[in-house]
Order: structure tokens, then sequence, then C-alpha cells
């Protein structure tokens, strides 16, 4: 999938970031989004939000993504390029 608009770099170097956690085991992203009570910021884009995706690292930490940066960082996750 191929964002409509262009992506900065600084969000691009988030995404493969968390792709990269994700590729090496040390986190892991939950397979449904969930509907919170409180609005969260999105780690990726700074968006506010209810409806976010939880991605839970090994060592405690959690960081909530919104839908498309979810389906991104999944994108990077499963593509073939290793940076």
């Amino acid at each position: 999938m191929r964002p409509k608009k262009k992506i900065s770099p600084k969000r691009n170097e988030i995404i493969r970031r968390m792709g990269n956690a994700i590729r090496e085991g040390n986190a892991k992203l939950d397979r449904y989004a969930v509907h919170l009570k409180e609005r969260t910021k999105c780690g990726v884009c700074s968006r506010e939000g209810r409806t976010m995706v939880r991605l839970a690292y090994n060592d405690g930490q959690e960081a909530y993504l919104g839908k498309t940066c979810a389906r991104y960082v999944m994108d990077y996750v499963n593509s073939d390029s290793v940076s």
C-alpha cells in the first residue's frame, strides 16, 4: 500500500524504528484496534483519537497508533526491504 500523501522523513524514521522493533521481536502490535475511553495521541503523526492500535514493547512501554499509521508500520514489517 502506497500512502496517498508524501510522508515526512521524520515520520518515516519513526515508522522504520517501530517496524524494526517488531521484526526483531522487541515489540508486538495488537491484532485489532480498540476504542479508548480518553483521546490519545498517535505515536507517529500525533493525531488525537480514540480508535487506536496498541504497540507494546518488551520493556513495558506502550505506544498507540492510529489505524492508518499502524497500516504503514505493518506494510514496512511485511516488506522485503531491509534497511
